[in-house]
């Protein structure tokens, strides 16, 4: 049955790899009450708070834990820019930390796209694209992947999940 709702179910997640985003999607988007680096790096977080290790006082969407352990995905896999080395070491400590049975992890930096590493993953991995989902806040990183044959949902389409 086709979903034209755009909201997403177990029966569009189960048995697929899905490729999840960290910042707006499994956490908020929001660091020392801004959503903008004020000194204006692409990123919501300052090189300077990263230094500090401001990533790790973020807590997870509780909700968003629901979906990943209730989504019955053939494999939940991390799909997440960095600006800088810190970043990534944090993002890796905070995923242990909330996380933990996502194991499979893709940290890039910022000037390498998103749908290039789930492409090279998949091609890597031999698997079909049609076996995967990418889910991001990012309309930009969405419409890209899904030319290149990634089905794509932003993060609002989990809003009704199991209703």
């Amino acid at each position: 049955m086709l979903n034209n709702s755009g909201m997403i179910t177990v029966a569009d997640t189960k048995n697929k790899y899905i490729f999840w985003d960290i910042d707006g999607t499994l956490a908020a988007y929001r660091f020392n009450d801004h959503v903008g680096d004020p000194n204006r790096t692409n990123n919501g977080m300052s090189l300077e708070e990263i230094e500090k290790g401001i990533f790790l006082e973020r807590l997870p969407s509780k909700f968003m834990q629901r979906v990943v352990s209730e989504c019955q995905a053939k494999q939940n896999i991390i799909m997440s820019h960095c600006q800088v080395q810190k970043e990534m070491d944090d993002k890796n400590l905070w995923l242990d930390k909330y996380y933990p049975n996502i194991t499979e992890r893709i940290l890039t930096f910022e000037n390498i796209p998103k749908y290039e590493s789930i492409l090279a993953y998949c091609k890597n991995k031999n698997i079909s694209l049609k076996d995967c989902i990418f889910i991001d806040d990012v309309l930009a990183h969405l419409r890209k992947a899904e030319q290149m044959g990634i089905k794509s949902y932003h993060i609002s389409s989990f809003l009704d999940w199991n209703l």
